[in-house]
């Protein structure tokens, strides 16, 4: 028999009893196979449903219900050691006790009792009787009906006997019915009820016999086995002594007889209709946070706690409930799948990660900060232990921590499945760099590269592959340096320990030599250009550019090309610092003027390169011509580089007017808002989309930079940028004479510039079997299924791919690999690799709450504006909002209580707490937003970050702004913290007008743009600490430059602390984009211009306004819908 109970407390000494939960069988009368052996157990009891407590949920369970399954075994040893306790249980000595004479009774079981069976002789199958209460009467062990022992203790011969049989009872009670005491036995029949042992009996010493015999009259309960007294149980075990000894022994790895050495138990298994306890850590659990086990009990994984929280014990019916004071509760070890849905269920831990939200309020923009869901991998994931091994999220981050293991169950929980990969991420200050392989070792099947996840087989002589499985040798050089003939240590390797790695590529992987950065200068010199005072700022912005460009080894060269009606070359001599112009009015067969000196290396020419730059605005100032021929300049520029490669960037202020791509200006106004707003976001031929295929081919790339607000079909043009890899910049307010924009410009063109950018680049995603990369999105040229071709790779470039299960997952992780095969910019051919490794699971909660909202939010984000370019605006918008409304949905239906019907609260985990507010947010982004006070240039280069910004600045805060006040300051805001070293940022404000006092001041930073709120009563101190200006009247609406009154010192000029504190978070906000734009300041006042108050409102995410409603309006909407299932 296999029960537990608790010892009773002193204070209840007098009189034992036992209280069992009718829940605490389920598992047993559940479960149809042994827990020792693959095959059906001698049971026909069909499962019963556990009873429901307080409110309709789910009882707890019993923690030792799957326990009572170790009855049922197939093994004679496992037989014999669990049917019935040993003699020594009791005590080293049994006495014979007198007892009254008693009425017999029948006997009664517990669910989880069942009868001993004979080893020797096969004996029918018994039949399992439901769950009873049973409580020791005088004279019985608190174990149930089977009488205590009061004879002389049975020697080995006599329970060995062949002739003992098993007695079983006449009839079973109906199931429910009150456990009655079982009749007394005599010493025959105990010998009987006490089959064979296969451990001698021994006696303890006269000491502690008497010890125990105080104690058992102390406690007036029977003595249990040395083992368990000496461990200091919290709770009595009255149950066998081999199984005692196995809880001694960490729960289920090891057993002991008395007198034999410790021998193995097989583990045991979870009841039939129950889930598999997995061990802690394993992937797809929650890790276990609950309160730590005593170091003297033993470990059970997988068991329940003795108790749940807001759930009554139930009370037995004609017995007192027994108090247990001072006793603690058994904690619980570890975690599986029945404890993870009890906490789900509020039954049980809940770990944050685990929490469960209800959709409302206002949200909390600081979780936009915190890490992502963990990735917990199984136990021996890695072949090497390093915290090193997981992939960082800034380099490639999935929508899904947990993988469904079926595609079934992913479209189950309509969640997209993705990763957004930034392959080619610029390391911050600060961060480790990226270590570096010389040697290269490739699976020979799948090709993918060796990596922290591969297992070796063999002795450590072949590695498997963890993507395809297959077994490949390992180098010699893996333990053998043969050029210092010395030993090497393997496990050091950097590519068995990080996660991402360069490998130094040698000459196999080079078609040719490593080119030279070449940079192709194109720059409008058009009337509309000079206008804007153009060509002059460029010049001055490229010459205080020029150290900045990548030039290690002295090969980097330039070369420049003006445009208007016609073509004007720039040739320079490596003897001469005149620059010698060549202009070409024939354009209908380009040729270059000079076969040489147009290509300008960087350290030869430098004299020539600058006189030409600083003469660049004089030598075009009196230009009136209106023409603009970047087609033949785009052709001039392709034989110019032939077979080098390069960067062509382009800088126009008005439309192309010459050649095969010439544009048509498309009218604008009375479009926006209406259905045809679509069409003004396509392009108007495909000369650009194939001359940037045909470009890419001989490792050619461009980028696009507008300036002014003239009409360019930027929608056309772009498709230089988006099929190369390239970049694209905008700026509409672009005036020489305006000296925000033109800093603006100077910084970010000369971050632009100053890039180390990766040449003739091509990226390949690998990933595990039955995984299959379905789309891509971002700015490349997709030259098969899973080979991007990159000619230039811009540094923290992202890109999204799809991903599907084409096959159900067996194995317990998968895997990702990313490869970007990449000339550095000064001439050394690399491979930067990152290997994601993820967890599959079955387990629909275990996918939601590890979902990555912010992943999810820019995957959805890129997905929409390229459907907005291929489709509509409206289907995008619809399509967005669609998919939100679905994952809440499917949550609702799949995971929580009110699965079907109407309900007056929408609840999502915690990890997607935010995704109907950053769904709001793309609804309201310039990108995708609706009215007509966005004009398809705007959008256009809005649509172009979004695809290539990665998740965490995409965003926030160009999606999701930061906003917070300035008016109170901390002290320690704007000031370098003392462990880290950054620049403390104050707490964020929720983006709604409520916050905005009239007595504050406000900053709200979206990384392109900063405004500046000043309310009507802004306080005059604050406003003279801020802008050393006596009057908050004087201060002027629009754009304005923050002044620095620090005197070029590290600390606040004295009366000036706030202009010292705004200046440091300002570039610290900046720093978090990686400095990618260099934002103009508005200031905006409470009664000040309209427009400038309009432009501030747009980004008040959690406000209403003419595009789309208020966050609280969006959830009712959300929630009619999903009520009304009108999704």
């Amino acid at each position: 028999p296999i029960s537990r109970a608790s010892t009773p407390s002193a204070s209840s000494a007098g009189n034992p009893t036992v209280s069992a939960s009718p829940a605490q069988g389920d598992a047993a009368s559940a479960s149809g196979r042994s827990p020792f052996a693959n095959q059906p157990a001698p049971f026909n009891q069909s499962p019963s449903p556990a009873p429901l407590a307080q409110g309709g949920q789910p009882g707890p369970r019993s923690p030792y219900s799957q326990q009572a399954t170790v009855g049922r075994v197939t093994s004679p040893l496992a037989r014999s050691a669990v049917s019935s306790p040993p003699p020594s249980m009791y005590g080293a000595t049994m006495q014979p006790q007198a007892r009254p004479p008693q009425p017999p009774q029948q006997h009664q079981y517990s669910a989880y009792q069942q009868q001993p069976q004979q080893i020797q002789q096969p004996q029918p199958q018994q039949q399992a009787y439901p769950q009873q209460s049973m409580m020791p009467q005088q004279g019985f062990s608190q174990a149930g009906a089977y009488p205590a022992p009061m004879g002389p203790p049975v020697s080995m011969q006599q329970m060995q006997s062949p002739s003992l049989q098993v007695s079983s009872p006449a009839s079973a009670p109906a199931p429910g019915a009150m456990a009655a005491p079982a009749p007394p036995a005599s010493t025959s029949s105990r010998r009987r009820l006490y089959p064979e042992q296969s451990a001698p009996v021994y006696n303890s010493p006269p000491q502690q016999q008497q010890q125990q015999q105080q104690q058992q009259q102390q406690h007036n309960m029977p003595l249990y086995s040395q083992g368990a007294n000496q461990q200091g149980y919290s709770g009595a075990y009255a149950h066998s002594g081999v199984q005692q000894a196995a809880d001694q022994n960490a729960g289920a790895g090891a057993f002991f007889v008395p007198g034999s050495a410790p021998q193995a138990v097989p583990q045991q298994q979870p009841a039939l209709g129950m889930p598999p306890a997995p061990a802690a850590g394993m992937q797809g659990y929650p890790p276990y946070n609950g309160p730590t086990a005593p170091a003297q009990m033993p470990q059970q994984p997988g068991y329940a706690p003795l108790s749940q929280p807001g759930y009554p014990q139930p009370v037995q019916q004609g017995y007192p409930q027994q108090a247990q004071q001072g006793y603690p509760q058994q904690a619980q070890p570890a975690m599986g799948d029945v404890t993870q849905q009890f906490s789900q269920m509020g039954l049980g831990p809940n770990p944050q990660e685990y929490q469960v939200a209800v959709l409302g309020g206002r949200p909390q923009l600081s979780m936009l900060d915190e890490e992502p869901p963990s990735i917990k991998l199984p136990p021996n994931a890695q072949c090497v232990p390093s915290p090193y091994a997981i992939c960082p999220p800034s380099h490639k981050r999935s929508t899904l921590n947990a993988v469904p293991k079926t595609d079934k169950l992913l479209k189950k929980t309509k969640l997209p499945f993705g990763l957004i990969i930034t392959p080619f991420k610029t390391q911050e200050p600060g961060e480790e760099q990226i270590p570096t392989a010389p040697e290269i070792v490739r699976c020979r099947r799948c090709r993918a590269y060796i990596n922290p996840f591969v297992q070796f087989v063999e002795g450590g002589r072949r590695w498997k592959c963890n993507l395809c499985g297959l077994n490949n040798d390992v180098p010699l050089y893996f333990d053998y340096d043969s050029a210092t003939q010395t030993q090497k240590d393997r496990w050091k390797r950097p590519d068995l320990n990080h996660g991402v790695i360069e490998f130094i590529a040698p000459a196999e992987y080079m078609v040719r030599p490593p080119m030279p950065p070449v940079y192709v200068f194109i720059i409008d010199v058009s009337y509309a250009s000079v206008q804007l005072g153009m060509p002059e700022v460029v010049g001055q912005t490229i010459l205080s550019a020029l150290d900045s460009i990548p030039n290690v080894d002295g090969r980097s060269k330039v070369a420049f090309i003006a445009i208007d009606s016609a073509l004007h070359f720039f040739q320079i001599r490596p003897d001469t610092t005149e620059p010698h112009q060549f202009v070409i009015s024939d354009l209908e067969d380009v040729f270059l003027p000079s076969p040489k000196d147009l290509l300008l290396n960087l350290n030869e020419c430098s004299a020539g390169i600058e006189t030409l730059l600083s003469r660049l605005g004089s030598m075009f100032k009196d230009n009136h011509s209106v023409g603009n021929t970047l087609c033949p300049a785009i052709h001039s520029a392709r034989k110019l580089l032939g077979n080098l490669g390069g960067k062509i960037i382009v800088m126009l202020a008005s439309p192309p007017t010459f050649g095969e791509g010439k544009i048509e200006i498309r009218p604008e106004g009375k479009d926006l808002g209406t259905a045809r707003e679509s069409e003004l976001l396509r392009p108007q031929n495909t000369w650009y989309k194939n001359i940037a295929a045909d470009c890419s081919r001989v490792q050619i790339a461009f980028d696009t930079i507008f300036f002014g607000q003239q009409p360019m079909d930027i929608a056309t043009v772009s498709g230089l940028a988006r099929h190369t890899g390239g970049s694209q910049l905008y700026y509409p307010s672009f005036m020489a004479s305006r000296e925000p924009e033109v800093q603006r410009f100077k910084a970010e063109f000369t971050h632009h510039l100053s890039a180390k950018i990766g040449l003739e680049a091509v990226l390949r995603i690998r990933a595990s079997k039955s995984l299959r990369m379905t789309s891509y999105y971002g700015n490349f040229f997709l030259r098969s299924l899973d080979l991007l071709a990159l000619p230039n790779v811009t540094p923290n470039h992202s890109y999204a791919v799809e991903v599907e299960i084409d096959e159900t997952l067996t194995a317990p992780v998968v895997y990702f690999q990313t490869a970007l095969l990449h000339t550095t910019s000064y001439g050394e051919r690399r491979i930067r690799v990152s290997t994601l490794a993820l967890p599959t699971t079955d387990n629909i909660h275990t996918i939601f709450h590890k979902a990555d909202q912010v992943a999810i939010a820019s995957l959805m984000a890129k997905k929409a504006v390229d459907r907005a370019i291929v489709a509509k605006l409206e289907d995008a918008r619809e399509a967005l909002q669609h998919k939100t409304l679905e994952i809440i949905g499917a949550y609702k239906t799949e995971c929580t209580r009110s699965s079907s019907g109407a309900t007056t609260q929408l609840q999502i985990p915690r990890s997607l707490q935010l995704l109907p507010f950053l769904t709001l947010a793309s609804l309201k982004h310039t990108s995708l937003r609706s009215g007509n006070n966005v004009f398809p240039a705007v959008r256009m280069t809005a649509i172009d970050f979004v695809l290539t910004l990665p998740a965490e600045q995409g965003v926030q805060p160009y999606t999701v702004p930061r906003m917070i006040s300035l008016h109170d300051l901390p002290a320690e805001a704007g000031h370098p913290d003392k462990e880290t070293g950054q620049i403390v940022l104050p707490p964020l404000l929720g983006l709604s007008a409520e916050v905005l006092s009239p007595q504050g001041i406000y900053l709200l930073h979206d990384g392109h743009d900063m405004f500046l709120w000043l309310g009507r009563d802004a306080s005059a101190s604050v406003c003279h600490s801020l802008f050393n200006v006596q009057d908050v009247r004087t201060i002027p609406s629009g754009v304005i430059t923050i002044p620095d009154l620090s005197n070029g010192s590290d600390t606040a000029a004295p009366g000036f602390e706030v202009n010292f504190q705004v200046k440091n978070i300002i570039g610290r906000l900046n720093g978090l984009c990686g400095n990618l734009w260099s934002p103009v300041v508005y200031v905006c006042k409470e009664d000040g211009e309209a427009l400038l108050r309009l432009m501030l409102a747009q980004r008040l995410v959690e406000d209403m306004d003419t595009s789309a409603p208020s966050y609280q309006q969006f959830l009712n909407q959300l929630r009619d819908k999903i009520n009304r299932g009108n999704f």
